[in-house]
């Protein structure tokens, strides 16, 4: 049975896609600065019969790596992420997540060299968008075309709250906001200056006040980057950035609204000018696929993981979100550990628990998981059918 042979494949990489898992989290590299991790993941790639296309995207640690079957379609494609978080690495577990997906791919080609496919890896860079300017990797992707042609998309997240294949993520936006002001001595020529500070201030207390007023499953949160250099200059520019979150993108972009006139107001009432920017891509919500996520339970629990249905909240955002709404899409989460014992995600214990033995079964998990989905698509061609429709019916629905 194929299904058996591809997940006996991901069995003969073991030690090599714990090594790799292990090296990135000993060598973490930002957002778009993950040279060598692309680097090393490509290269395995390329050693088992992909073709590699490096550099896409106007990205240059992104890649599609394309495995050619025996039938140009169905296109499945599997998103690898490698970028690690500022001071903490890989405390999203992204050394999972790219070294899962490229195990998938090399299990696929190995069990079934004359896989009746095509099969795509794409290397998506700095979906932290905390992290780096212009994060979103995959939104990159999809906006330069490299989705065209796929008929569906899967990743696998690890995490603490159990094994899903349904998560809710949540649509994003980032503002970035500039108050620029005037330097005077605070003791003696005060009122000459122009506090951009106190214009930043005044817009963080007018933006809090704001969340007693959201709709359910809405967010907003925020920090002051610069707020000038010393207690004796009046700071002339300080800065901000917030995230809105929130399951409908026009309740998003509504509440972002809001947060640029509490700027706005403040501006107004010190005499400073503020400006806006959108410091990262647009993350949108995931948009659900009953068939596929179906499907990928069902394999999950081959392997022995029961998937967690009961009270899943929203958790924060992906730019996997995107790809779901360019193509049929799902973004799986495996758990690796008790977030009593290890933390939840963005914590030094998460990222030392990426590398534990049970980080480790999730790696390899997750890259039975998709392997065996994917042939789920190629060989039955009703799911693959059904998975379209949802897709088409959904995107349609405007579900948000």
């Amino acid at each position: 049975m194929i299904k058996e042979r591809v997940a006996r494949a991901v069995d003969t990489q073991v030690e090599a896609l714990k090594a790799q898992s292990e090296w990135m989290y000993h060598n973490p590299e930002i957002g778009y600065q993950e040279y060598e991790s692309s680097k090393r993941l490509a290269a395995m790639l390329e050693s088992a019969g992909f073709t590699v296309d490096r550099g896409v995207a106007g990205m240059d640690t992104a890649f599609v790596a394309t495995y050619a079957g025996t039938s140009s379609a169905p296109v499945i494609g599997l998103f690898a992420e490698y970028d690690a978080l500022p001071g903490i690495g890989h405390a999203c577990g992204h050394n999972i997540i790219g070294t899962g997906a490229v195990g998938a791919g090399i299990a696929l080609v190995k069990a079934w060299p004359d896989i009746p496919a095509t099969i795509k890896v794409f290397g998506s860079p700095a979906e932290e968008g905390g992290a780096v300017d212009n994060a979103g990797g995959k939104v990159h992707l999809v906006d330069h075309g490299f989705l065209q042609g796929v008929d569906a998309a899967m990743m696998v997240h690890p995490c603490t709250n159990g094994n899903q294949v349904a998560p809710t993520y949540m649509s994003r936006e980032s503002i970035e906001i500039v108050f620029s002001g005037k330097t005077a001595q605070p003791a003696g020529s005060a009122h000459e200056g122009i506090n951009a500070l106190e214009a930043a201030v005044m817009a963080y207390i007018g933006i809090n006040s704001l969340r007693q007023y959201l709709k359910p499953n809405l967010w907003i949160h925020g920090v002051i980057t610069e707020g000038g250099k010393a207690p004796n200059i009046i700071p002339d520019r300080a800065v901000m950035r917030f995230y809105v979150r929130g399951l409908d993108e026009n309740d998003v972009a509504e509440t972002a609204e809001r947060v640029r006139n509490a700027a706005r107001s403040a501006a107004s009432t010190t005499g400073a000018t503020v400006a806006f920017r959108e410091y990262s891509k647009k993350y949108m919500s995931l948009l659900p696929n009953a068939p596929l996520s179906t499907a990928f339970r069902a394999n999950f629990e081959t392997l022995g993981r029961r998937v967690d249905t009961a009270g899943i909240k929203p958790r924060g955002s992906s730019d996997m979100g995107n790809v779901t709404w360019a193509v049929p899409g799902i973004h799986a989460e495996i758990c690796i550990g008790d977030p009593e014992v290890i933390g939840n995600t963005h914590s030094p214990r998460f990222a030392a628990a990426s590398v534990s033995e049970e980080g480790h079964r999730a790696l390899l998990d997750s890259a039975r998981a998709m392997a065996m989905t994917t042939v789920d698509l190629i060989q039955d061609p009703g799911l693959l059918e059904q998975v379209k429709r949802v897709f088409v019916q959904a995107k349609a629905a405007g579900r948000k």
